[in-house]
């Protein structure tokens, strides 16, 4: 057989023992050989392409683990608020309300809650700038909302309006006037305030992910889809349309998140015909359940085991029974879903856990890939449990590090114990728990994957300090390129066609500036995606490209 192209340079395959080649043949987008230089020259044929890469390294397509894609709009239609200081943040939503005179609603993303003490954001900030068109900014890690006084009049929220289930809306102690600070579930009250935005909207926002990730080498990334603002239909539609115009070049998967609100029948039944006209499509299915399972440290609403050190000394949000629970996860597992958790608190960990178990044991089979994401307070136990049900651990890499805020947020929630040894990933290697890695963009932006790596191996962000945060859980590079590479495929499903190159597999592939296995371990970050190709073909040249450099 002769290949329509030859690939050849040092090459990371990402096999079960981590070979390195010097090449690879395709051949219609597929490998067919992988081998030495003399091996990959037998298959040359008169129309062969051969492509030469002295330097740096090729590895397989990455994975994106978890990226809220849709939610990429927030970047196109609002303001990113992501300044260090409430006076940057004031600045950064000033600009953007000068720039845009004629944008009303406002909606942004970006903020620390931890900015702004225990207490959290107040509306008098954003009032200060602009009080007269409804503004919202959803935090960093969107389990809340900062408005102003204009939103809150638009939603009909006022001293009177009762907390829903499973959310807050934050009141002076003193006059009991909303401060202007929304939380988790409350968020969707907020509804009245939103801009428009509809199906063309959403698939520029799709789009220009995908531009974006391209730029970092992902080639497959899972959406756990979260429409707050009740726009799932939307966005279900923008994935459609683009899917039947051939649009889209990774490989997607979606989940439907199911709020503890929802009927779970009703839900089910919606996923199973999405389920059902995408099971047979390349470019995108929908196959998993999102759960949400407590909120977030910072905002006081992660679930713990032990309550918080400072005031009201409860233990967060407990958003499951977990009875109700358990059957929820089973009706996943009854009709081949996977699930996929947020829980960053030890006790939503506990309760991921033991639905798994309940499930696993009650469901005939033994793939069933349960995936709980961003594990922030966890404990041996929990890993010990998590490897023997074959619980995938999607990790958030770009978070393991210490900020400037780390000591002075993070002591006063979590207490110096708990703060010093959170994300694991070496406790996870060990014990031979399958890792995939994620960005969780757009909390994290960019979503730079060589960053990724870098946490991985180092522990530290080479911008802020070069103290390894909780060293014992790096891991090798080696070993941090497959949870890159084969291992977020195989959370996916995907691991039989993509993650590594080895024959038989689509030829998904990256091209690195550096080789990441021969350099000092510190100089990781400065590596950069050089080419990205899906397929055998280019769909990302740095050479030609420039990819949102007011974010990068």
């Amino acid at each position: 057989m002769t290949a329509d192209k030859i690939i050849y340079g040092k090459i990371f395959t990402a096999d079960k023992d981590n070979s390195i080649a010097e090449g690879f043949a395709i051949s219609g987008g597929k490998i067919i050989a992988v081998g030495s230089k003399e091996q990959m020259d037998s298959y040359k044929g008169p129309s062969t392409k051969l492509i030469k890469y002295d330097a740096g390294l090729i590895t397989p397509g990455f994975t994106e683990g978890h990226a809220h894609i849709s939610q990429t709009i927030e970047l196109l239609i609002g303001p990113l608020v992501n300044g260090n200081s409430i006076e940057k943040c004031q600045k950064q939503i000033a600009d953007f309300v000068k720039k845009h005179p004629g944008t009303t609603p406002i909606l942004g993303s970006g903020f620390d809650p931890g900015l702004f003490g225990p207490a959290g954001p107040d509306k008098k900030y954003i009032d200060e700038v602009c009080p007269d068109r409804a503004i919202m900014i959803l935090d960093s890690g969107h389990h809340s909302v900062w408005v102003n006084s204009k939103a809150l009049e638009m939603s009909g929220i006022t001293k009177d309006t009762p907390d829903p289930d499973k959310g807050h809306i934050v009141k002076d102690e003193a006059t009991g006037e909303p401060t202007g600070f929304v939380q988790e579930q409350a968020v969707m009250l907020m509804t009245k305030s939103m801009p428009e935005i509809g199906v063309k909207e959403y698939k520029d926002a799709i789009l220009e992910y995908q531009k974006i990730a391209l730029s970092y080498g992902v080639t497959n990334a899972f959406e756990p889809m979260l429409s707050y603002w009740q726009h799932e239909s939307a966005i279900c539609e923008a994935y459609r349309q683009l899917e039947a115009e051939k649009r889209l070049q990774l490989s997607y998967r979606v989940a439907l998140t199911l709020f503890p609100y929802m009927d779970p029948k009703v839900f089910y039944d919606k996923l199973d015909d999405l389920h059902r006209e995408f099971s047979g499509h390349d470019k995108l299915q929908f196959n998993t359940v999102k759960f949400f399972m407590d909120g977030v440290v910072d905002g006081h609403t992660a679930f713990l085991r032990e309550p918080y050190k400072m005031p009201p000394y409860d233990c967060g949000t407990q958003n499951y029974e977990q009875e109700e629970l358990d059957r929820r996860v089973t009706m996943a597992l009854e009709r081949g879903y996977r699930t996929h958790f947020h829980a960053i608190g030890d006790a939503a960990i506990d309760e991921a856990i033991n639905a798994c178990e309940a499930a696993q044991n009650y469901v005939e089979g033994d793939d069933f890939r349960n995936q709980i994401t961003h594990l922030q307070v966890c404990h041996e136990d929990q890993a010990d449990r998590m490897a023997e049900l074959g619980i995938v651990a999607v990790v958030n890499p770009y978070w393991h590090y210490k900020t400037d805020l780390y000591e002075p947020l993070e002591y006063p929630f979590l207490g110096k114990e708990r703060a010093e040894h959170m994300y694991y990933l070496g406790s996870y290697q060990k014990r031979g728990i399958i890792m995939s890695q994620a960005s969780d963009f757009s909390v994290t932006i960019p979503p730079d994957t060589m960053d990724s790596l870098h946490m991985m191996v180092n522990r530290y962000d080479p911008h802020y300090s070069d103290e390894a945060y909780f060293p014992e859980e790096c891991i090798s590079v080696e070993d941090a390129l497959r949870v890159l590479t084969i291992n977020g495929a195989y959370e996916l499903d995907l691991e039989n066609r993509k993650g590594s190159i080895e024959p038989g597999k689509d030829a998904d592939f990256v091209w690195l500036s550096q080789d990441v296995t021969s350099i000092p371990k510190m100089n990781i970050w400065k590596t950069k995606i050089l080419e990205t190709d899906i397929g055998g073909k280019v769909v990302f040249d740095r050479n030609e490209e420039t990819v949102l450099d007011d974010i990068a």
